[in-house]
């Protein structure tokens, strides 16, 4: 039988998730019908832009995001198709790839990062 705290654990984990899932779906449907980008998509964008000097090793994304390395490359494939990064060798490593944001992922990033953080501010209540 659960105990008084393990379903007070398990409440607060259900409000967690309703939260996130929530305010991910909420950004998810604002970029894509303002920006025609997904939040995935935008996600690595804004990595990309935190990084130094706007590039980012593939890797590191992977790291940094809840996404398998296979989605964080078919994220990245579309982000390049649509020329919003480009991938550059990475001059000490021939193995290792950088991303980094073109002039219209920078232009894209910036517009939509406004609406990403209102968004954010709106389903967080911050």
């Amino acid at each position: 039988m659960a105990t008084t705290q393990d379903r007070q654990l398990v409440e607060q984990w259900r409000s967690i998730q309703n939260s996130y899932f929530r305010t991910a779906a909420a950004i998810d449907r604002a970029l894509e019908a303002k920006f025609d980008i997904g939040l995935n998509e935008f996600e690595i964008l804004d990595l990309v832009a935190e990084s130094v000097d706007s590039a980012c090793r593939m890797k590191a994304l992977g790291e940094r995001t809840p996404m398998t390395q296979s989605a964080v490359s078919k994220v990245v494939d579309r982000l390049e198709k649509a020329g919003l990064v480009s991938r550059v060798t990475c001059a000490d490593d021939r193995r290792s790839l950088y991303l980094e944001l073109t002039d219209a992922g920078r232009t894209l990033h910036s517009d939509a990062a406004v609406e990403h953080r209102a968004l954010l501010k709106e389903n967080l209540g911050e």
